[in-house]
């Protein structure tokens, strides 16, 4: 299996089957959601083909939400998080904010202040570095009639520890 397809079915096994978000079921089930590899191992053309993404997921609007998956590219965690972090920075520059929110996940994924082999990771924890393009508007409209948005997190954490310890 490509590395798109494991992270396609990593989303369908684990994150809607376990309902970490739950948003994901529906573009995934109308077929609205991209997988993409990016197979370049330098960061730099990570980086670009991605920003290439944002314009992408814009214009196609049969697109909710695009899974840029990274094989060859990113493995270190802490190389991981400054390239999610630099590309938060160049979507504010360029406003894209405001249409564009991030997610991310990692297979080394660890929260700031939570040992590494705490179950709560998991949440956050995808077979390949992997960035997620939503749109805005859709976000918005999804969270609008959700009760407790913010409790999502710690539920998921919870829910991991649960099942996992």
């Amino acid at each position: 299996m490509s590395p798109a397809e494991t992270t396609r079915q990593w989303v369908a096994d684990f994150v809607i089957r376990h309902a970490l978000c739950p948003f994901a079921a529906k573009p995934f089930q109308n077929d609205k959601v991209l997988f993409l590899e990016i197979e370049d191992d330098n960061i730099e053309p990570c980086f670009m083909a991605a920003l290439a993404q944002v314009q992408g997921l814009l214009e196609e609007q049969s697109v909710e939400t695009t899974l840029l998956v990274f094989p060859n590219a990113l493995a270190d965690f802490d190389t991981f998080l400054d390239f999610v972090y630099t590309f938060e920075d160049t979507l504010v520059e360029a406003n894209a904010h405001e249409l564009v929110q991030l997610a991310h996940f990692h297979p080394d994924y660890a929260f700031d202040g939570v040992a590494e082999d705490d179950p709560g990771n998991l949440t956050n924890r995808a077979p390949y570095p992997t960035l997620q393009l939503l749109r805005v508007g859709s976000v918005a409209a999804a969270v609008a009639g959700y009760p407790d948005v913010e409790g999502i997190p710690e539920r998921n954490v919870m829910k991991m520890r649960e099942l996992f310890v």
